[in-house]
């Protein structure tokens, strides 16, 4: 699919990211003059049975974050369609993704980890206005936690919606090492499951490794019924024995 020059309002500039089923765009606003991201997706890559199904789950979570106001909640200022392509603009983040420092393997040290990502495992009150405003992930990431250039580190509080055909299968499993023994297992989940998506994402910031491994099926049991090592004994760098408390407390 060819990158559009236009998105309703928004002039395209770039290509920020893919997904299984649309792109994120950065884009620019010509009437307020600002820069924005604009995540899209694709109607036709839909299972047409569920098409309308999937647009009304994507309008509904734009309007529930839409609503949320929080400096660290990234902002949500349009929801379009336009021929094939749904899409909700919001506020772009000029800034690195926690995901970046994992793949490049960095090693902080504890102070430097408080300082720079605090925000992202202490974001527990954010998460519960998230929920308030019905606005709950799937299985929170570390490609959801950003930090800024400032000193100001958003999360997207746009759910990480369930995908309406094949295509998602490919990336299930990747996902899975996040989602929580309710996820997992298909029962009801509230807010400990973004407690506990949390937990795993600063396990692995703090440690350099997420806590589970294997197959699906290995990931299910040890989400399930495995505690795992706890940081302090995993981590490269010296750790304080309470983080120990703070990673167990959060996938409870």
């Amino acid at each position: 699919m060819s990158v559009p020059t236009r998105l309703g309002k928004y002039d395209i500039k770039s290509v920020l990211g893919k997904g299984a089923m649309g792109i994120v765009y950065q884009g620019y606003d010509p009437h307020i003059q600002r820069t924005v991201a604009i995540k899209t997706v694709r109607k036709d890559l839909m299972d047409k049975e569920l098409t309308d199904q999937f647009l009304a789950r994507f309008k509904n979570e734009a309007r529930a974050a839409g609503r949320l106001h929080h400096p660290n909640i990234v902002g949500i200022y349009e929801y379009g369609e336009e021929e094939n392509v749904a899409f909700i603009a919001m506020e772009y983040v000029n800034g690195v993704g926690l995901r970046e420092y994992l793949e490049r393997k960095v090693n902080f040290e504890f102070g430097q980890l408080r300082q720079r990502h605090g925000p992202a495992p202490a974001s527990a009150g954010i998460r519960a206005r998230a929920r308030r405003r019905a606005s709950r992930h799937q299985a929170r990431q570390p490609h959801h936690h950003g930090e800024r250039r400032s000193s100001r580190s958003p999360i997207s509080a746009l759910r990480a919606s369930t995908r309406p055909n094949s295509r998602w299968t490919a990336r299930c499993w990747a996902r899975r090492s996040y989602m929580s023994p309710e996820q997992c297992t298909g029962r009801p989940s509230d807010h400990r499951s973004d407690l506990f998506s949390a937990a795993v994402v600063f396990y692995e910031l703090l440690t350099g490794e997420k806590p589970f491994h294997g197959n699906v099926e290995a990931l299910t049991h040890q989400i399930c019924q495995v505690e795992a090592r706890p940081p302090s004994q995993v981590a490269m760098l010296p750790l304080p024995p309470a983080i120990d408390c703070v990673v167990r407390e959060g996938a409870r």
